[in-house]
């Protein structure tokens, strides 16, 4: 379980940022001694995955703010997200849509009647619990699951997933403002073209500088240090320009983009000596 406190905390030892760009934020502080961009690593746990806004998400949410589809009213766009969300996790038969994730995890924990519900993050296939000895793949074969959206958590729906389609006859939905149901479907689309050069020939690059600090699963990173010393892991990340993840239990990602300089600042910064 994810310690919100902890989470917000050390997300307070940023500056304030006035601009993210893909996977760089830049901050107001231009100070000497320190940073004022910071490569993320976190992408709202893989929320912004696509980077900051994505490809195509401002255009998106602009012509639906212009349109004045911002309240929730039946649209067209819900059927066309519940097919683009069966067609990224086959297997499953039918989909609910929630207006945010909170709404969907308490109808999730009502249907499960307490027990957890996975997440899939994009490319759950790598993923790894190490607390539980779960992987992706079991977390695929799961009867009822969150798919974490790839689009901004201001505008992305939420969605739970049934593999069998009587399943969903016992679970509640929401009519969802077309707006959030127009960021996920463009999200959904961007990601299956972002996964074409999005892969394992890019992550290897990251294994030359990252190897001794993390175990990397295809694009997420699990820290080598034990939980006791991720806070300075995290805080020496920090000083080296680079936004890891702010939970221990949640592994950090590979963005689409980067260079060896800032990976090797992150490595320099984390040379003391890490536990396996």
């Amino acid at each position: 379980m994810t310690d919100e406190s902890v989470v917000r905390r050390r997300l307070s030892l940023l500056p304030p940022i006035r601009r993210a760009r893909l996977w760089r934020l830049y901050s107001e502080a231009r100070g000497p001694g320190r940073p004022w961009r910071y490569l993320d690593m976190w992408m709202d746990d893989g929320r912004a995955i696509l980077g900051a806004k994505g490809s195509r998400l401002g255009t998106v949410a602009k012509a639906a703010v212009d349109t004045g589809l911002t309240n929730p009213f039946p649209s067209v766009r819900e059927a066309r997200l519940e097919k683009s969300l069966l067609a990224a996790y086959p297997g499953y038969g039918a989909v609910r849509l929630y207006r945010n994730e909170e709404r969907a995890t308490r109808e999730a924990a009502r249907l499960s009647q307490g027990a957890e519900v996975p997440i899939l993050r994009p490319f759950t296939d790598h993923l790894e619990d190490a607390a539980r000895g779960d992987s992706g793949e079991s977390a695929r074969a799961a009867r009822l699951a969150m798919p974490r959206l790839p689009c901004p958590a201001s505008l992305a729906p939420a969605a739970l997933l049934f593999r069998a389609p009587s399943d969903a006859d016992a679970a509640s939905a929401d009519i969802v403002p077309p707006l959030q149901l127009a960021a996920a479907h463009a999200a959904l689309v961007d990601l299956a073209r972002f996964s074409q050069e999005y892969d394992e020939a890019l992550w290897r690059k990251a294994d030359r500088r990252l190897a001794p600090f993390f175990r990397r699963r295809g694009p997420y990173l699990y820290p080598r240090a034990a939980e006791p010393d991720y806070e300075a892991v995290f805080s020496a990340a920090l000083g080296a320009g680079i936004l890891l993840s702010p939970a221990f239990e949640i592994p950090s990602i590979i963005p689409g983009d980067f260079d060896d300089g800032e990976l090797a600042a992150l490595a320099a910064a984390l040379r003391a000596p890490v536990s396996d």
